[in-house]
């Protein structure tokens, strides 16, 4: 495919708002309350402290909804829970707020746990009403508390207190809530760019892909989830002593509806989009209800007005939140790549497949693109059948995989092959027969465990994460097989041991002019190489390749035909492919499926003299 066109001139830089915007936001949330503190006006000093609050609870939702890609319609809950923390414990005399704080994080902790358990397992419109059930349901166990006020809410008996200070002192209390505020824009900054992160932006984006890659995604996002919960309960914490009440109606669906709008309101996705959208809200709907008793018939067009403008909200009319395509990368991936290239091979252009021939190393000594599988591999399928009702997508189904060999499935549309690969790959269940990797049966395992144990697939249709630039797909794959994920602190892209591999493995998919090119800006067939660096990166031992050719040129196909043959010795590889030529000029082995029923396997030659075969496929191509 096409290498990287350098840029012969540098494009005029346009102001980035994004860059010095959040500085002066801060700087405002440092400066204005301190003259509202000097000049005793309560009113602006409260009006901040609730924005940084909620910007705080918003900062958890955002974690969850804009990185995570689940909209909880009852995150309010955990709002509601940080505020009963608070209030409760000070209804029985209990005021130190360590105390508020630990309650608030184990319960809101512990009803993430429960809650998100359960509203996981579902995805879309029922996670939404799942989330949203949850929180009527706590929302009414509260209404029913009659010792704690029921629906008329109850009043702080005292504020939570450290040491000899209470945070009902306002200043105080803005001086915490800002710190916190801090804190966790701060942690999300590093979390989402950490080990854990990757996953659950990931996830959000593909989370079919990230599967297959390896990653048992719902242990992310639950994770995410709980994190999220506790840290909305700490700002329910701080909001119970803002507000020295407590009632049932913090937690209902309105309360968590305006969450929602600060996140999208400010930016989902972005670093600052809670803080944007709590101060943007908040702000207008206090100077709108300055000016009319209708204020919401203006709020509401101009929420849906910034929502129109940037998807990114006002984060991304402020030009923050996406990443900028870097087309010249010649400076920093080469170097990298070079090191583990011999002396002769200058930086090939993306798409030219390199020379088989090893000549003398340069500086250092050169190691295989991808480090070739232990010991052979043996899959074994036998008997497998697929049912959609009265349809038989596989009928009995039997083939053999062995290192070394590329086995062939061809037939024509609906025939069953990509059904045939889902169920190797352990995203169809079989409804009988086996498969086996080694002797061990496999045939239950789940998606992320086959493919840690060597099973890697491509998709029919490209399946790369287009947010993420090529290198950061195929460290993904790479991460996948260190383990080790649950690692919320450290920046993935200064870790060697991720990126390493992953250079390894795109210069080997003839990608090494396109590291770090967002993966959605690549032409069709660098994103059907980029899917196989993935796969190859992920240390597979058996190759499961659904069409890899499919939507490329001719000449893009024979390059990847060069490609697969290079591979032939190292894994088991099964091919589905309609185009014959590269086919035949690959395949060992050739099963010919019609209607699910594998008519006829043999070698190319067998295959091509076959009667039946032409008959229900090949027709005059042979």
């Amino acid at each position: 495919m096409s290498s990287a066109t350098p840029v012969s001139a540098a494009a005029p830089s346009r102001p980035n708002l994004g860059r010095w915007v959040p500085a002066v936001l801060i700087a405002v949330f440092i400066v204005l309350p301190a003259y509202a503190i000097a000049v005793d006006n309560a009113f602006t000093l409260a009006l901040m402290s609730r924005i940084v609050i909620l910007a705080i609870a918003a900062a958890a939702l955002n974690l969850v909804l804009g990185y995570g890609g689940m909209v909880s319609f009852g995150h309010a809950l955990f709002l509601g829970l940080g505020i009963y923390s608070t209030a409760i414990p000070s209804f029985h005399g209990v005021d130190n707020a360590l105390v508020h704080l630990l309650i608030a994080l184990l319960t809101c902790g512990l009803a993430g746990l429960v809650t998100g358990a359960i509203a996981l397992r579902t995805q879309g419109i029922a996670f939404i009403m799942i989330t949203l059930a949850f929180a009527q349901m706590f929302y009414f166990v509260f209404v029913s508390l009659s010792p704690y006020g029921g629906d008329d809410g109850l009043r702080l008996a005292s504020g939570s207190r450290l040491g000899t200070l209470l945070l009902t002192n306002g200043p105080l209390l803005y001086a915490i809530s800002f710190a916190v505020l801090l804190a966790a824009l701060y942690g999300t900054r590093r979390l989402v760019h950490s080990r854990f992160g990757m996953v659950l932006r990931g996830s959000r984006i593909n989370d079919t892909r990230m599967r297959a890659l390896g990653f048992p995604t719902p242990r992310y996002r639950l994770a995410a989830y709980v994190i999220s919960a506790m840290l909305c309960g700490v700002s329910g914490v701080l909001y119970a002593n803002l507000t020295q009440f407590a009632a049932p109606s913090f937690m209902s669906w309105a309360m968590s509806g305006e969450l929602i709008v600060m996140v999208v309101l400010g930016g989902m996705g972005s670093i600052m989009g809670p803080l944007y959208g709590a101060a943007a809200l908040l702000l207008t709907e206090e100077a709108l209800k300055a000016v009319t008793e209708h204020w919401m018939i203006i709020l509401g067009p101009a929420i849906v007005a910034v929502a129109v403008a940037s998807r990114l909200g006002i984060a991304g009319l402020l030009g923050a939140g996406r990443k900028p395509v870097r087309e010249n990368v010649q400076d920093v991936a080469q170097p990298q790549i070079e090191a583990t290239l011999p002396s002769d091979r200058a930086p090939a252009a993306a798409g030219t497949v390199p020379s088989s021939a090893a000549p003398a190393v340069a500086t250092v000594t050169a190691e295989p693109a991808v480090t070739a599988p232990a010991h052979p591999a043996h899959l074994s399928v036998r008997g497998l059948v697929k049912r959609y009702g009265g349809l038989l997508a596989t009928d009995n189904v039997d083939l053999d995989l062995q290192t070394g060999q590329i086995h062939a499935i061809i037939g024509p549309n609906g025939a069953g092959k990509s059904t045939l690969i889902g169920q190797l790959a352990g995203e169809v269940t079989p409804d009988a027969g086996s498969i086996t990797l080694d002797g061990q049966h496999i045939t239950r395992l789940p998606v992320y465990q086959r493919s840690l144990a060597g099973l890697q697939r491509s998709y029919q249709i490209t399946a790369v994460l287009p947010q993420f630039t090529a290198l950061e797909n195929v460290m993904l794959a790479v991460q996948a097989q260190q383990g080790h994920s649950f690692r919320f602190w450290q920046d993935v892209h200064t870790q060697q041991s991720l990126r390493e591999p992953a250079l390894r493995a795109l210069e080997e998919a003839g990608l090494a002019g396109h590291v770090h090119i967002l993966a959605a800006t690549l032409a069709h067939g660098q994103q059907r190489q980029l899917e196989l660096a993935m796969v190859l990166a992920g240390q597979p031992r058996v190759l499961l390749l659904d069409e890899p050719m499919a939507g490329m040129s001719m000449a893009e196909s024979r390059q990847m035909t060069a490609v697969l043959a290079r591979l032939r010795s190292q894994y088991a590889i099964l091919l589905v492919e309609h185009d014959m030529e590269a086919v035949f000029s690959l395949a060992d082995i050739v099963s010919v499926l019609v209607y699910g029923r594998c008519i006829a396997t043999g070698s190319p030659e067998e295959i091509r003299s076959n009667p039946d075969v032409q008959q229900a496929y090949l027709g005059d191509e042979s």
